[in-house]
């Protein structure tokens, strides 16, 4: 099984100019696959989503389907502001247990949302890594009866 060793954020911009549509960040995660991932040549898909936070952070809840994997945050004392999300399939190849993944995202930052009153940005990262040999979860889409009385 796969391991996220660390997760961590490179080019954070010290300001951010309100209004300012984008904002280019890097997401190094680093990964130590285990010896039986790298003889399989298993194969993951990593997901990142960057939030802001507000307060304490989100409980993370995964709903693992591979590439249709869902992410589902319970409230805990405020919203946290998803900013932005990335999907990346990863291969444990036999040459490296260790292997670190730089990824660009461009957030908007500058960007305000509602009647929040704003003067900095916590950004924080929830990384997850989901198997190609995993269990397999979806929800249906809602539907709705009549009762009749």
């Amino acid at each position: 099984m796969a391991k996220i060793e660390s997760v961590t954020l490179k080019h954070i911009p010290k300001t951010i100019d309100v209004g300012d549509n984008i904002s280019d960040i890097i997401i190094v995660t680093q990964i130590e696959f285990h010896h039986l991932d790298m003889s399989l040549k298993m194969e993951y898909l990593l997901y990142l989503f960057v939030y802001d936070v507000h307060g304490k952070p989100d409980v993370p809840i995964i709903v693992s389907n591979w590439d249709d994997s869902t992410f589902f945050g319970m409230q805990l004392d405020g919203k946290d502001d998803l900013l932005g999300k990335e999907m990346i399939a990863i291969n444990a190849s036999s040459g490296n247990s260790n292997n670190i993944i730089e990824t660009p995202i461009a957030l908007k930052l500058g960007n305000l949302h509602g009647s929040h009153s704003y003067h900095t940005r916590k950004l924080e990262v929830f990384a997850t890594l989901v198997p190609a040999i995993n269990e397999a979860s979806k929800w249906s889409e809602p539907f709705e009866t009549d009762i009749v009385f």
